[in-house]
């Protein structure tokens, strides 16, 4: 080993540039990044707004600067858009990435399409591609570099849905605002006022609210979308109209609209049968009447629309929607 002055300087030198491609190598093989929120506004036919909490680990015992970048942002069908990432310095716990409300113009619709859906189900893979940034650490650099990672998301899962109340909406006189009288999730005491509601054509006017939960990290303002409810053959049973907004966790969502209440009273009674039945053959006979709500109509924006109309869950709890509408207070839930 040369122990002279410059040996030595060149001996430090080579070793820590030995260090500096052994953490570059780890930050681009190794490194994960997980992203705990993916919001999506202001959509248009051509762009959206998104919104990202991100978390990049597993980037190596040393602290390194890596430069701000436009990435590609992939689905299973290609490349949709593109988002630049803010400049961080990693830590060895982790280094936050944040990215507020950036214009995304939309490459390709398709490819957006073929990344939403799925993300509205089970989940989806979102690949960044040709990130070109820099990297300094050691006192050496910055290097350029490409910066590629797959980031598995997942799904909103449908989502689920349940009733949670109802309100019937009376006409009002010309110059009187409405008033609704609510129907809680525990029933209805029939009032005077809300029998002749539901003795007139009037009374089929309701305001309904849903719990939903969303497992994922997106979060997606749809605007204002139409949803039928329908029975298991499609029969309808109501249409209804409100904004859509997704956010992560459980939240509810408060829709506008007409029911039909003769098919809503078929529906209960085939469903309380169908409950006896089971009871008395001691098992599932096979037949099992549904209620679904079923997405028609997003006029935002092309691909949002699309998106909706292939919403299609089980309501959970109808039940209770049939009671606090009073169409069946003695259904069993099947």
């Amino acid at each position: 080993m040369d122990f002279s002055f410059l040996g030595l300087v060149t001996q430090h030198a080579s070793e820590m540039d030995f260090a500096f491609r052994s953490l570059v190598d780890t930050i681009i093989r190794y490194s994960q990044l997980s992203i705990s929120m993916l919001r999506i506004t202001n959509v248009t036919e051509d762009s959206f707004h998104v919104s990202l909490e991100a978390r990049i680990t597993k980037t190596g015992l040393a602290s390194a600067g890596i430069t701000a970048m436009t990435v590609k942002l992939c689905g299973p069908s290609g490349h949709f858009g593109n988002v630049t990432l803010p400049a961080v310095t990693t830590q060895r716990n982790g280094t936050d990435v944040v990215v507020t409300n950036q214009l995304v113009e939309i490459i390709d619709q398709k490819a957006l399409k073929a990344f939403i859906q799925p993300l509205i189900r089970d989940g989806v893979m979102l690949s960044l591609r040709d990130g070109q940034t820099a990297i300094a650490a050691f006192g050496i650099g910055p290097r350029d570099i490409v910066y590629e990672k797959d980031i598995f998301l997942p799904g909103v899962n449908g989502p689920a849905i349940s009733f949670h109340a109802a309100s019937f909406i009376p006409s009002a006189p010309p110059g009187v605002a409405e008033s609704p009288t609510t129907a809680s999730l525990a029933g209805v005491t029939h009032s005077a006022t809300t029998a002749s509601v539901l003795s007139t054509s009037s009374g089929n006017t309701v305001s309904v609210t849903f719990q939903v939960v969303n497992p994922s990290p997106l979060e997606i303002s749809f605007g204002t979308c139409s949803f039928d409810i329908q029975d298991h053959q499609g029969k309808l049973l109501a249409e209804l109209k409100g904004r859509l907004d997704i956010r992560r966790g459980q939240f509810e969502v408060t829709f506008r609209g007409t029911v039909n209440k003769a098919a809503m009273a078929m529906l209960a009674a085939d469903m309380r049968e169908a409950a006896r039945s089971r009871g008395r053959a001691g098992k599932n006979t096979g037949h099992c009447p549904q209620v679904r709500l079923v997405g028609k109509r997003c006029p935002g924006a092309g691909w949002c629309d699309e998106t909706i109309k292939g919403l299609d869950v089980p309501l959970q709890n109808a039940e209770g929607l049939f009671r606090a509408l009073g169409v069946d207070d003695g259904i069993v839930s099947p």
